[in-house]
């Protein structure tokens, strides 16, 4: 798997539970969670992006992303 993805875990005051926001090469894409229980893992997409010392191209193996994903729900609800 593409070591460009990177899981930060933390409290976001929108939410009662855990989150964790995936990033791609420093670029947020989305957060996860558990807010409605584990078996109801909400997924929520950035439009808007970090201002970066230069463009981040959003292009990547859609089996990485998915693994990510998976990795990231099981451990939010590890």
């Amino acid at each position: 798997m593409s070591d460009e993805f990177e899981v930060d875990f933390f409290s976001d005051s929108r939410y009662e539970e855990l989150t964790a926001e995936i990033s791609y090469r420093g670029q947020i894409l989305c957060q996860l969670n558990k807010d409605k229980g584990v078996d109801s893992i909400e997924i929520e997409f950035f439009s808007d992006s970090r201002i970066l010392p230069e463009t981040v191209e959003m292009k990547f193996p859609v089996d990485d992303f998915l693994k990510i994903l998976m990795q990231t729900k099981d451990e939010l609800i590890g």
